[in-house]
């Protein structure tokens, strides 16, 4: 009984907002600050020097820097993604130049807003102590397998935002507000934000069954957001829409990411078994069934517990977690056909504040649970720290920076690069050494790839552009330009070899395999 009542107490609680900002601030900073320093120190050794981090935060570097140069994607060079990313990092760029140390202090800033967001979300659903229970699974058992500054985190700050807006009351202005942040995530990621639209719709379509305003009510708020989320969107791309051309606007962001994108295995469901096997240590054995488990069989336990209590005992709390839950099913089946450990850890704050409400139920049991995960997480954020900090680095002074490299083989290749190249100068082949050497590449994609994901237009667009620059260095890996290297059915490499062969010899093998080709 005496359970019950404090259940009860708690819930009366948590429906009154009013009572909720006044409370445990100070748990926030904590948190905030406790999550800013694991990935910094990740990422950093001590006191300030880059960690070299390979992954998508280095692409949307590179496009970033290609914007300053004042070329345009879609128009000048190839981009399947909406550009906010590259927006961010160009602006960064502009201000402190390219620098390899803001793609790195990037990822802890976002860590530190998702961390922020997801804390004031879950205390409009969880009583006591275990408001900081999303946060401390976040730094651990989340970022594990996801410290990468891409778009993915960028989109999910930004709809985490709109959650909590709406998580307050969907009055007209914060609808509005809403609409207009889904605008701004689906600039980031043009799936995602679509999906956290669908998500919202239908979080405002059935709530009002239960509140029962009047169905003109209804349709003008999924009208403003639509509205709001549409004109935001259009503000941000119009420029690149407009200068690329509508067509190939939409044949780059809409039809080749569903054609062509998951031609790749890494790029569909094949790659997560690979991505467990590349991944080093003990740790992998305890975060990635974390990730796969917990992350949506959360929203059917917490679907499963919503319906067991019926609508005779829906409260304004149940309309809170039922928003939880469509934006983290929403985020979590846009990148379902790709759901690699990085991807899935960056849709998954919806899900560890959902799992905090599960374990926040009376029982001891459950609050066992609770404290043994959040040690566990803790200790996981610790060891990766610990790593950063007390493994041998290699340190190099490059163009973008001083940088911190683990492995001697990638260090030799970086240092005899920097020594063979001037920045500026015109390059082509692995997509990591444009930004930290700062070099020019004069091809619209990155690097040719295998499978049906580099089109013969672009190989042939890539040929063009070596020609007329007259490309002096090219540094490429076998499976960028031998056919069916890598067992997929087609490709269109042979174009690209014929040309290589007859314009380029390979002048130096690395012991990481790549290979430096030289203009005869």
């Amino acid at each position: 009984m005496k359970s019950e009542m404090l259940g009860v107490s708690a819930m009366v609680d948590l429906e009154n907002p009013a009572s909720i900002g006044t409370k445990s601030k100070w748990i926030v900073a904590v948190l905030v600050g406790l999550t800013f320093a694991a990935c910094y120190f990740r990422s950093f050794v001590f006191p300030n020097i880059p960690v070299l981090l390979w992954g998508d935060q280095l692409g949307a570097a590179t496009d970033a820097s290609r914007m300053l140069a004042g070329q345009l994607p879609y128009r000048d060079y190839f981009e399947l993604l909406t550009p906010g990313s590259e927006l961010v990092y160009a602006s960064l760029f502009k201000v402190f130049g390219v620098s390899l140390w803001i793609p790195n202090l990037t990822m802890a800033c976002m860590a530190a807003a998702t961390t922020f967001f997801m804390t004031l979300c879950v205390r409009y659903i969880v009583p006591g102590p275990l408001v900081a229970l999303p946060s401390l699974l976040f730094v651990g058992f989340v970022l594990y397998g996801s410290l990468d500054a891409m778009h993915h985190w960028f989109s999910t700050v930004v709809i985490m935002a709109s959650m909590l807006i709406l998580l307050k009351g969907a009055t007209y202005r914060r609808v509005a507000a809403a609409g207009a942040l889904c605008g701004v995530a689906a600039s980031f990621t043009q799936s995602k934000g679509a999906a956290a639209v669908m998500a919202l719709l239908v979080y405002i379509a059935f709530t009002s069954l239960h509140h029962s305003p009047k169905a003109v009510e209804v349709w003008r708020k999924c009208l403003l957001l639509c509205a709001t989320s549409l004109a935001v969107f259009a503000a941000i791309n119009a420029h690149f829409i407009l200068a690329a051309g509508l067509n190939r606007w939409i044949d780059s962001v809409i039809i080749f990411p569903i054609r062509y994108y998951p031609s790749v295995s890494i790029n569909n469901w094949r790659g997560t078994w690979p991505d467990f096997q590349g991944r080093t240590g003990g740790l992998k054995w305890l975060c990635f069934p974390f990730m796969y488990c917990v992350t949506p069989l959360t929203y059917i336990a917490v679907l499963w517990t919503m319906r067991r209590r019926g609508r005779a005992n829906r409260s304004e709390v149940s309309d809170r977690l039922l928003l939880v839950i469509l934006i983290g099913i929403a985020m979590l089946v846009a990148i379902a056909p790709a759901l690699s450990i990085k991807r899935l850890s960056s849709v998954s704050p919806p899900a560890m504040v959902l799992l905090a409400w599960l374990l926040s139920r009376p029982g001891k049991r459950l609050a066992v649970a609770a404290g043994t995960l959040a040690a566990v997480s803790l200790a996981i954020a610790l060891a990766m720290v610990a790593r950063t900090q007390t493994r041998p680095w290699a340190y190099l002074d490059l163009p973008a920076g001083r940088v911190a490299i683990a492995d001697p083989a990638v260090y030799e290749e970086y240092r005899w690069t920097a020594e063979h190249t001037q920045p500026g100068q015109m390059y082509f082949g692995m997509p990591t050494m444009y930004v930290p050497l700062r070099l020019q590449n004069p091809a619209p994609i990155q690097a040719p790839a295998p499978s049906e994901y580099t089109r013969p237009e672009q190989i042939a667009a890539v040929i063009e552009a070596l020609q007329t620059n007259r490309v002096r260095m090219l540094i490429l890996r076998p499976s960028m330009y031998i056919p069916h290297l890598l067992g997929y059915p087609s490709d269109h490499l042979q174009m690209f070899q014929d040309y290589l062969y007859r314009n380029y010899h390979q002048t130096t093998t690395f012991l990481t395999g790549d290979e430096v080709w030289e203009r005869f």
